[in-house]
């Protein structure tokens, strides 16, 4: 009823906005003095009552534009043009007369200086400048202390997900800066999380190129997107953030603070938080996983470096996971300085602290498939962890001279973790008769630091295009823990002659070391004024290496003293590659394009011990690795990117290892030996159809990757349960992933309708005692939603989304799946007299198709009513209540390899807070109504 109800309304209030949208503005921009046509100019609708947003546009090349979908009122024209004087202009659309044809609208260039007079103007709410969207604050309105991340919602073409994560024309923001410099490094959440919304003036959106674009001057296709918040005057004169504290029922509380200070190219930033609401300021980054770091060096690499921690080693236990699931004690706090030393020289400094602490209470159930039968498995899980986090980023940017430049960064890092979990399973056969049930108890206490550093010099030619880049990394990584686990196994099928229990109780200690450097440098050479040629060579080496001594409990000494030399190994990894590639750019007006191919010879090798015996693998790869660029622009706001590269991927030396692992004696690995590289083909498509100005935007994402060599597991089962595994290669494995969104202007409203699709459809290949299981996955994922600013004091938003699932398997075609997941949402904000507000959501959850117990339909509704006081609403008290029916629960299946996995994980639920919140510096006076100003002009 109520997905029914929520369609209907979308579909009314579309039928309405189609309804009442038919006037029309036409009209001609022309320079006052020549009469020649403006082009570019920026045409902003206006209400006549209150100044508030209606429509943009802009004039085409000959100085024509057109506003289409204009309902009958009383409206304000501001045509406004970089190099030109503002203007405005009354319109009137009534129903009898729907098209409002403009005289001649003249603009006066900035140039011209004669008496100076005082003048009312207006700043538009969106500006194009170049190829940068600028959207000015004061047009959009938020709640009382918002944060950015609630301006950026509001924005035409911003998207930001539940995560906190910002798209902008449909591609995720890497980077957010602050007055063009980083805040606390590359975190984008730690500046929209933290800043006040009212402290920004404009939010520019543009796509930042790399250095080597910007050193050449023709884009290599590396850009990311970034969001660049401009500060407000104001802002830049004294102190300005805010604190707040609060306190609830459950023994919930929370707590945060940021205070700033700005001035000129100086700036500094303090924050800091402590909840255990889940409420999150920043990204959880896990210093001591030398995955991040690995997968940089990967890039650079064309993908060639691998480097696998042991299972049992904390380094891997605080990859963060899903941030919906489970309950947290989350602090943290740092400083952020940035500064201009002497006239050019850029510096940016900060230091980070988190403390990470989640507990999750999870009870799984999975459906095993075999050749001719299947099994079932079931686990409840209780984890404790803890991680404690420093974090410390350094950099200078150097200009030497007007053709030679340095750029130099470091970081270092320090974590301490620790990690606890207790562990009951059982498994059953398919008529749910037992064969094996256990339970385990894993401690494992851990320390580790790292450093990266970078260096890169840039030197141009006085001939333009010709440059010449050298840059030298290096990441060290260190780390070491010890672990406890006692772990008791019960068979019920097992012959006479054996035991019908197995125990483990044991002590680990383990220490890994990472060290690599990689060296590149680039040379292009014009070969005419959009043609260039580019020469690359690199090189990189990294050496890993690995210790593992295990001693069993001894009863008798009541000491862990007896050596184990099954689990006691040390291994060193060393993995090299050389780069050579060539590639030719050709840059057009209307397109771009780029191709080229490297040439690579990567080296692995690695040396065992493992149970008094030495193991050497040693193993070359060569590779010639093609890589094709093209992009086409229709017009200045419709893009076509298409993009194809090819990539390789190396056996780890676990997989490589041909030792077995039998930590956990229910699930037994070994490496191969003989494994290949893997050699992945990806082929994307992007098209991208912008307005920023009339709020409609289409963007389109299409990718197709397929590896050759794919390394699988092949698994066996025994009667008791015992799985062995072992990896080997396989082809035929590819996926196939597409997004696309729609977004259309509801402006009776001043909403905007949003339409999104999520597919994907993927083949994937494992055997299961001996025989081949080929796995095809199908996903489609439609969703609505409509977002509403009825009026001035309100604003609200609908939305919709089912994502449908459906694995096929060939081992059991009668075990093929497909399951239903659908969510609907509704938030609503409204500002009431007395300087009250009101703030609501209501998620609704169903999930169906779902093994028994795990069928729940969620409904999940905060609310909070807050009041604002003291001078310049300075202070606010607002009561919260989180999860109003106590019904919070956590759902996920998977459906992956030989099995399928509904898991339910403990969530936060019912608490209510009181909370204060203190404004450091409100200036007073009267906002200025939707970016109205006063500005000083020169008139003829």
């Amino acid at each position: 009823m109520f997905k029914n109800c929520l369609f209907l309304l979308c579909c009314c209030c579309t039928l309405i906005a189609n309804a009442r949208q038919h006037g029309t503005i036409k009209g001609y921009v022309a320079d006052a003095t020549t009469r020649h046509p403006v082009a570019a100019a920026t045409i902003t609708l206006l209400q006549q009552k209150d100044s508030s947003l209606v429509s943009f546009t802009m004039s085409d090349n000959k100085g024509y534009f057109s506003l289409t979908g204009v309902t009958s009122g009383t409206y304000r024209l501001l045509i406004t043009h970089v190099n030109y004087h503002a203007t405005n202009r009354q319109v009137v659309i009534k129903p009898d007369a729907p098209t409002g044809n403009m005289d001649t609208i003249l603009l006066y260039d900035r140039s011209t200086v004669l008496r100076e007079v005082v003048v009312s103007g207006a700043v538009p709410p969106v500006t194009l400048i170049g190829d940068t969207i600028e959207y000015n604050s004061a047009s959009f309105k938020t709640i009382p202390n918002a944060t950015v991340e609630q301006l950026l919602k509001k924005l035409p073409g911003l998207e930001v997900d539940k995560n906190g994560t910002v798209k902008a024309q449909g591609q995720k923001v890497n980077r957010v800066l602050v007055d063009g410099k980083e805040f606390f490094g590359a975190d984008p959440k730690m500046a929209t999380k933290n800043l006040p919304a009212d402290a920004v003036d404009k939010v520019q959106v543009y796509d930042r190129q790399s250095d080597v674009a910007r050193l050449t001057g023709l884009d290599d296709g590396n850009s990311e997107k970034t969001v660049n918040l401009q500060l407000k005057p104001d802002k830049k004169k004294g102190l300005f953030g805010k604190a707040m504290a609060g306190g609830g029922t459950a023994g919930r509380y929370e707590g945060r603070f940021n205070v700033n200070s700005f001035k000129g190219n100086r700036q500094f930033s303090a924050i800091g938080m402590a909840n255990n609401t889940n409420a999150e300021g920043f990204s959880f980054m896990d210093l001591m996983n030398f995955s991040g770091e690995l997968n940089r060096l990967r890039q650079n690499g064309q993908g060639n470096i691998n480097f696998t921690i042991n299972a049992d080693d904390p380094l891997a236990a605080f990859a963060g996971g899903n941030n919906n699931n489970g309950i947290k004690t989350i602090a943290g706090g740092g400083i952020n300085y940035n500064n201009t030393l002497g006239k050019k020289t850029d510096i940016t400094s900060n230091y980070f602290y988190n403390h990470y602490q989640p507990q999750l209470e999870n009870t799984l159930q999975r459906h095993y498939f075999l050749p001719d039968s299947s099994y079932y498995y079931n686990q409840q899980s209780n984890t404790h962890n803890r991680s404690n986090s420093h974090r410390l980023n350094l950099g200078a940017d150097i200009p030497l001279d007007s053709f030679h430049s340095l750029k130099v960064t470091a970081t270092a890092g320090y974590q301490a973790t620790r990690h606890h979990s207790n562990n009951r399973y059982e498994t059953l056969t398919e008529k749910q008769q037992l064969i094996n049930q256990g339970y385990s108890n894993n401690a494992t206490n851990g320390q580790g630091t790292n450093f990266s550093s970078s260096l890169l010099f840039r030197k141009k030619f006085r001939r333009k295009g010709r440059t010449f880049s050298f840059q030298l990394q290096n990441s060290y990584n260190s780390s070491n823990s010890d672990g406890t686990l006692l772990s008791v196994n019960r068979f019920f099928n097992r012959p006479a002659s054996l035991p019908d229990t197995d125990s483990i109780h044991q002590q680990n200690k383990t220490s890994g070391l990472l060290n690599s450097y990689t060296v590149q440098s680039v040379y292009t050479e014009p070969l005419s004024r959009r043609v260039l040629l580019e020469f690359s060579l690199s090189r990189s080496h990294t050496l890993s290496t690995s210790d593992k001594t295990t001693y069993d409990y001894d009863p008798k000494s009541g000491r862990y003293d007896r050596l184990n030399p099954a689990l006691t190994n040390n291994f060193e990894n060393t993995y090299g590659y050389t780069n050579a590639g060539l590639r030719l750019r050709i840059q057009r007006k209307k397109f771009s394009l780029a191709f080229g191919a490297a040439w690579q010879e990567a080296a692995l090798k690695g040396k065992i011990i493992a149970r008094n015996t030495d193991s050497v693998i040693q193993t070359t790869f060569y590779n010639i690795l093609p890589v094709v660029r093209f992009k086409y622009d229709f017009t200045r706001y419709q893009h076509l990117n298409i993009q194809f590269n090819t990539t390789t991927n190396q056996p780890t030396l676990a997989q490589l290892q041909p030792v077995p692992d039998i930590t956990d004696p229910l699930n037994i690995s070994e490496g191969n030996p003989d494994l290949k590289q893997e050699v992945n083909y990806q082929l994307q498509l992007n098209f991208m159809a912008v307005n920023p100005f009339r709020n409609k935007n289409l963007f389109a994402f299409f990718t197709l990757q397929e590896t050759q060599q794919k390394i699988v597991n092949y698994d066996t089962v025994d009667s008791l349960g015992v799985k062995r595994s072992r990896p080997v290669n396989v082809n035929g494995v590819y996926n196939i992933t597409g997004n696309l969104q729609l977004s259309l202007p509801l402006r009776f409203v001043k909403g905007t309708l949003h339409f999104s699709a999520n597919t994907g459809y993927s083949k994937n290949k494992q055997f299961i005692n001996t025989v081949p299981n080929t796995i095809h996955t199908l996903r489609i994922g439609p969703s609505i939603r409509a977002d509403l600013l009825p009026g001035d004091k309100t604003d609200l938003s609908f939305s919709a989304g089912i994502d449908y699932y459906s694995s096929t398997y060939s081992l059991q075609p009668a075990l093929n799946t497909q399951y239903l997941s659908q969510q609907y949402e509704g938030n609503f904000n409204c500002e009431l007299p007395a300087n009250f507000s009101l703030s609501t959501s209501i998620t609704y959850t169903i999930n169906s198709r779902r093994a028994a117990g795990y069928n729940r339909n969620i409904p999940l509704w905060h609310l909070s009513v807050s009041r604002q006081f003291l001078r310049f609403k300075r202070a606010e008290l607002k009561l919260s209540v989180y999860d109003l029916f106590n019904q919070n629960v956590g759902i996920n299946r998977t459906s992956n390899q030989n099995y399928i996995e509904d898991s339910q994980t403990k969530n936060l639920q019912r608490f209510f807070q009181l909370g204060f919140t203190y404004s450091l510096h409100k200036n007073g006076l009267a906002a200025n109504k939707q970016g109205e100003g006063i500005r000083i002009m020169r008139m003829p």
